[in-house]
């Protein structure tokens, strides 16, 4: 059976990078959405992904997919890619009927990227001399750049504003100095980890996911989060309206909503209400683990911690069994977890502990797409649960058909 030396879970969809460099995809984004009876045999298995050079690292995003080729070059694929040269296709989920159509990955051109990440309709690329460039959607400032002298900038089909070039992100003096060396997404915000152990943020900033940043909404240049400026930054990651970021000491603090227990600080903001008098949460959370953590990845509102020990912990959204815990079907069909002492039935306030199957090793990554979360043990085998309804568990279409969602993690084969 193939393994996986990468997997990546986007919003509806799942990649998988072999020991080769051949890419693989499963679920509804990146080669069509057709949901005919004809094609679900495609949409449920693993396809592969046809790139014209060996890949060295992927990214999935939510309706669009980034690759780094070996000779450096970037593709993009699947939604929120360029589509026959049209704008609209930069967010075609607001322009005119420009669904993803199954296109093979394009080339972006005069990119040399050594690093990727995007967001729900924007890409973010460092490339070899460390810039930050970014290129899509930028309605919120999730470009972290004016758009109003940029020369491809213009509007897509809905009329936001969009710039289909990568460009370099703007910043104050001070990120002016910094040397990035990691960049992160969330659905509307574009991530900066400095040398320095500063983290940079710009985009929706409507529940604070990026501090407090003197109470403005949206951020359209590169901001320094000061709320965790003792703090030396390695990784961060961003979800719908949250974001989580790791410390070279393996904390994990968390900022922006929690309504669903994606803060993991164990607090409702009903219990907020209650016991404080306000729903008012702090800026800021620690989230409590039992071991140090080396990874982080952020769902639409669940979030995932990877230990040092191997081990994996989730928390927040557990509607489709994302969190990996036990559902159950409520009177109006939804799917939900069982409760239990600190959790309602379908939030996780707080860490609990992934258990993969007993033949799995120790985990070495871990990814979460909007509602589905993918682990990778260190003999290359991928682990997926939460939302499968359309295909991106890669469980394949017998087992797929009317599964909509697992709160098991079960293997998958590719094949």
């Amino acid at each position: 059976m193939t393994s996986s030396c990468q997997a990546d879970a986007g919003g509806e969809h799942t990649l998988a990078r072999t020991n080769s460099g051949a890419i693989l995809s499963a679920g509804a984004c990146g080669l069509g959405w057709c949901r005919s009876l004809a094609m679900v045999p495609t949409l449920f298995g693993w396809r592969t992904v046809n790139i014209p050079e060996p890949i060295t690292t992927l990214h999935a995003a939510y309706y669009h997919n980034l690759a780094i080729g070996h000779s450096g070059k970037l593709y993009s694929w699947g939604c929120g890619t360029f589509v026959d040269g049209n704008n609209d296709g930069v967010i075609p989920a607001l322009g005119q009927d420009r669904e993803d159509r199954g296109e093979s990955p394009s080339l972006v051109h005069d990119v040399h990227a050594i690093a990727i990440s995007g967001g729900a309709y924007h890409s973010i690329v460092l490339d070899n001399q460390h810039r930050v460039l970014t290129f899509g959607a930028g309605q919120l400032g999730q470009l972290g750049r004016s758009l109003e002298h940029s020369p491809s900038a213009t509007n897509d089909g809905a009329g936001l504003p969009v710039d289909p070039v990568p460009r370099p992100v703007e910043g104050d003096d001070n990120y002016t100095h910094e040397h990035v060396e990691r960049v992160g997404s969330g659905f509307y915000n574009t991530l900066a980890m400095c040398r320095s152990g500063a983290l940079y943020c710009a985009g929706e900033n409507q529940n604070k996911q990026c501090g407090v940043m003197g109470g403005t909404n949206n951020i359209f240049k590169m901001s320094r989060v000061i709320e965790v400026k003792d703090k030396h930054v390695v990784a961060s990651e961003g979800g719908y309206c949250h974001t989580l970021v790791l410390d070279q000491n393996g904390e994990v603090m968390t900022l922006g909503c929690g309504d669903e227990g994606q803060r993991g600080d164990g607090v409702s903001e009903a219990m907020y209400e209650e016991v404080q008098g306000s729903s008012s949460r702090p800026v800021v959370s620690q989230v409590t683990l039992p071991c140090r953590a080396i990874g982080i990845a952020a769902g639409a509102n669940h979030s995932v911690v990877l230990g040092e020990n191997g081990e994996v912990f989730a928390f927040g959204s557990n509607e489709y069994g994302q969190c990996g815990l036990t559902m159950s079907t409520s009177s109006d069909g939804k799917s939900n977890s069982e409760e239990d002492d600190d959790n309602d039935s379908s939030h996780v306030l707080a860490p609990v502990r992934v258990m993969l199957p007993a033949d799995a090793g120790r985990a070495v990554s871990v990814s979460a797409g909007y509602a589905h979360t993918v682990v990778r043990d260190e003999h290359g085998a991928v682990f997926t649960f939460g939302q499968n309804e359309n295909g991106q568990l890669g469980l394949g279409c017998v087992i797929g058909i009317g599964v909509e969602a697992s709160d098991k993690p079960t293997k998958v084969s590719f094949g």
